[in-house]
């Protein structure tokens, strides 16, 4: 499990994505907000992703490992 966790929550006519409960980005859409939370999970080497609805459920969760260089 992933020490970096992503959420991504819906806030009035927006999407948040935060990391670890701090906040990263405010999109216009979910997909946007999930190519950011993927992409800075890349970055660190993994992360956890919680996408919910625009309800607040949880719809899916995603883990994201990449491989050290060294390991490549």
């Amino acid at each position: 499990m992933s020490a970096n966790h992503f959420q991504i929550l819906a806030n009035s006519e927006a999407w948040v994505v935060t990391l670890s409960g701090k906040h990263l980005a405010t999109c216009h859409s979910r997909a946007e907000a999930y190519e950011i939370a993927c992409k800075k999970a890349e970055e660190l080497g993994s992360g956890e992703i919680f996408v919910h609805d625009a309800t607040g459920e949880l719809e899916f969760r995603e883990n994201i490992h990449t491989p050290r260089r060294e390991d490549r």
